[in-house]
């Protein structure tokens, strides 16, 4: 590939992922994200607001290469999240199932026996496959999902470090003044 192809490759791809971007902001906006303290919180509403529960399970996945999964059943979703690693990293994970969710991401295929026999160790892996509905992506769909959960996530955490902690009255000025020197603007920036 010569350099002309290459940058117009690249500006083909900025601009693709600028419209996906803008794609899945709308559809966080139209969630009308309110009173979620985290993502864990925001599973429960968005599951109440679909009528059709987000149920949230931490499992150990580190054998089988994943960290995460989408189980949709006839009557919820399940999210098996990995149990044995951070708590940011599991807000992530939860996140990214969350997003595949919202994009209605459902695929055949993917998912090895031995993870399918890992976690559901009495059921024929086929049964397990039919039961997932999608157990692998497309790159695109990892894209968004990845994209999507990185929009989302701040708007949770934000609200949630923000109602943690409210600056001592004396520090106002102070705190006024570095987040001027970082952008911030603190009467329009919170939420």
């Amino acid at each position: 590939m010569d350099a002309g192809t290459s940058r117009r490759h690249e500006r083909r791809r900025g601009r693709h992922l600028r419209q996906l971007r803008r794609d899945c902001a709308r559809t966080l906006d139209a969630l009308r994200i309110g009173g979620a303290d985290d993502i864990f919180a925001l599973c429960a509403a968005v599951g109440q607001r679909r009528a059709r529960p987000v149920r949230l399970a931490p499992v150990d996945l580190r054998a089988t290469g994943v960290y995460g999964l989408w189980l949709a059943t006839h009557t919820e979703d399940v999210v098996l999240y990995e149990a044995r690693t951070s708590r940011l990293h599991q807000e992530h994970i939860v996140a990214h199932e969350l997003a595949h969710i919202l994009c209605d991401h459902h695929r055949d295929g993917g998912l090895e026996d031995a993870a399918v026999r890992l976690l559901f160790p009495h059921l024929d892996p086929a049964t397990v496959r039919g039961m997932l509905g999608r157990c692998g992506y497309l790159d695109a769909e990892e894209q968004e999902a990845e994209l999507m959960a990185s929009l989302l996530l701040p708007r949770v955490q934000r609200r949630s470090a923000e109602a943690m902690w409210a600056p001592p009255h004396d520090a106002a000025r102070t705190l006024a003044r570095i987040e001027s020197v970082i952008g911030q603007n603190p009467a329009t920036d919170r939420s």
